[in-house]
């Protein structure tokens, strides 16, 4: 009877540590989602610090078409260089809400199948759990909680990141070709103008579609 009491209570503490240990698993993978964020935004703020001078600073000098061509290539590389940065940005965000959602989705499955073994009450199970309407407005003029998925404004940061700069590129592209025929070196700076664009698209589509930075477990369980 003892041997059988000591093996129950065994089951319910091994239970218990592997629980502990996914949660353990998912809270590192939170912890390292705005880690990754903070490392990634200082690239960005720096990208848009140093647009934000060039345009200050093209406003002080005497507009002519090699200045304003220079500007504009310059412009194009920082543009091309923040877009890539961008594309990470929201590979990142949407690598850790993957992962995330893959140890919630373990923790729920876990807790449905055993919370009766470790007392786990029912309401408390994650999935079950339930976020009072009188408690909740999504206005963003209000100070109660609102039905927002943080992970999902993280991934919205680089979309948006990425549509601002891909604007700029468009800008400045379509601009430098109208002026291009007044410059010194017009057939070089018009291969510039072309090529960063197109680099860029090859460099973003390689990284979004190659499995090189893809997770070969998500491919794997798809």
């Amino acid at each position: 009877m003892s041997s059988k009491k000591n093996k129950n209570k065994y089951q319910k503490e091994d239970l218990i540590n592997t629980l502990n240990k996914l949660y353990r698993c998912r809270d590192l993978e939170i912890s390292n989602l705005w880690q990754r964020s903070i490392f990634l935004s200082v690239f960005l703020i720096l990208c848009f610090t140093a647009y934000g001078y060039l345009m200050l600073d093209l406003v002080k000098v005497n507009y002519n078409a090699n200045i304003l061509n220079k500007y504009n290539i310059t412009c194009l590389l920082l543009s091309s260089v923040s877009i890539i940065f961008s594309v990470i940005w929201i590979l990142m965000a949407k690598a850790s809400k993957a992962w995330y959602e893959v140890y919630e989705s373990a923790i729920s499955k876990f807790e449905y199948q055993h919370f009766k073994k470790i007392n786990l009450p029912y309401e408390n199970i994650m999935g079950e759990m339930m976020f009072q309407k009188d408690q909740r407005n999504d206005s963003i003029f209000s100070t109660k909680g609102g039905a927002f998925s943080p992970s999902k404004i993280n991934i919205a940061i680089g979309q948006i990141s990425l549509i601002i700069w891909i604007i700029v590129m468009i800008s400045h592209s379509v601009y430098n070709i109208t002026i291009i025929h007044l410059t010194e070196n017009h057939i070089i700076n018009t291969v510039l103008t072309i090529a960063i664009p197109l680099i860029t698209i090859i460099i973003v589509l390689y990284i979004n579609l190659s499995k090189y930075v893809k997770s070969g477990f998500l491919i794997h369980n798809e």
